[in-house]
């Protein structure tokens, strides 16, 4: 698998823990330490599919282009 794509989906699966895990936390310490660590997995989530796509349009695919 291309390491874009592997890196995009470990971005993504920590995405989801920590989304999964909000759930769990306990004060608003702990709460908003959770928050600040999802902002940053989805920013990297974010990042990898704009790599992916930059990727894409760079070998003439053409429907990776922003319409």
């Amino acid at each position: 698998m291309n390491q874009a794509i592997e890196k995009f989906l470990l971005a993504h699966d920590r995405y989801l823990s920590l989304e999964k895990a909000r759930t769990e936390c306990i004060g608003p310490q702990e709460r908003e330490m959770m928050y600040i660590e999802i902002l940053k997995a989805y920013l990297e989530v974010q990042y990898r599919a704009n790599v992916i796509a930059g990727l894409q349009y760079a070998d003439g695919m053409d429907f990776a282009a922003s319409h």
